[in-house]
């Protein structure tokens, strides 16, 4: 079990935190330091405690969720939270985003849905506290100021700037719900391929997708990932039908909530405003026009993503 990562687990139904404490424990994901039955008990204990990541339901009786967050931000609490609840009330969930919840569980709780959130997020935040130590490093040695051990790597001696890129890759992968779909191996190697490049060297990739589809493959074969078919058609195939359901994805959201979160980042970003629409109207079956898919346009919006999360 991973002790490092401190997880305080908020609900008044004593049954889904006995349940999230043990897909915790039972996974090694972290140690659950604490349990709350409402918001106004989970301040003093987040407080107290520091965790890193809360576990906490939306609807709870003094206190719900999306206040207990306002709160702890404003006492400068800076971990993590999960919001977990039934309720699907687009202005809520809405509202639980832009509180600062990273990621929303609808229940009945999921052990593997639950589980990939909680590491995704730990991973996310332990680089995030990595890159700190390093700007603090850095500024140690600009106003002069020397190490107790110079020679001590910073990044605590495995994460780097690439492996943060990677990181925010699985995230957005994650978000746009294709991490399961086959070509979304393709796009996360595209994506550790061009952020760690220099421009104008990925601007010529993206120009030539040809030449990173050949990559693509050649990074498989070095590493021996033989189950993998690496032609470049094979490639851009996976890909197409990857963002394809990506688009689909970010379609639905769009018809249910316009003001998603997720679509307001993703939907113009990764896709003109004319694919969206078609998509829209195709879900609606108010057209049979299918999208074209340009993967250029979503590749480039990908790591523009990125680059504006790490750089």
């Amino acid at each position: 079990m991973n002790y490092e990562n401190k997880i305080l687990v908020v609900d008044d139904d004593s049954g889904v935190r006995r349940m999230i404490s043990n897909i915790i424990e039972e996974e090694g994901i972290g140690q659950v330091i604490g349990e709350a039955v409402d918001g106004s008990e989970a301040i003093d204990l987040v407080l107290d405690l520091q965790p890193d990541l809360v576990m906490i339901d939306l609807l709870m009786p003094e206190l719900d969720g999306i206040e207990t967050i306002k709160r702890l931000r404003k006492s400068a609490y800076q971990g993590s939270f999960v919001l977990i609840s039934k309720i699907t009330d687009k202005m809520m969930v809405r509202e639980a985003y832009q509180a600062g919840v990273e990621f929303y569980i609808h229940k009945p709780i999921n052990k593997e849905e639950v589980s990939h959130v909680i590491r995704k997020v730990l991973q996310y935040k332990g680089l995030e506290k990595t890159f700190q130590n390093l700007q603090m490093f850095i500024n140690n040695q600009e106003y002069g100021q020397s190490s107790s051990n110079p020679m001590k790597n910073p990044m605590g001696g495995a994460s780097t700037k690439k492996e943060k890129a990677d990181t925010i890759a699985e995230n957005i992968a994650m978000d746009l719900g294709i991490l399961s779909q086959s070509g979304s191996r393709d796009i996360l190697e595209a994506m550790h391929i061009l952020s760690a490049v220099e421009y104008p060297e990925d601007v010529k990739l993206l120009q030539n997708l040809k030449v990173l589809y050949e990559k693509i493959g050649q990074g498989y074969e070095k590493r021996g990932n033989l189950d993998v078919a690496r032609s470049e058609k094979a490639i851009e195939r996976r890909m197409r039908r990857t963002i394809e359901y990506a688009l689909n994805n970010l379609g639905n959201l769009g018809i249910e909530d316009y003001h998603h979160p997720k679509f307001e980042r993703f939907g113009h970003r990764l896709f003109d405003f004319a694919t969206i629409r078609e998509e829209m109207l195709r879900l609606q079956k108010k057209s049979d026009k299918k999208p074209k898919i340009n993967v250029k346009r979503f590749l480039e919006g990908m790591l523009r993503e990125i680059k504006q999360e790490y750089l």
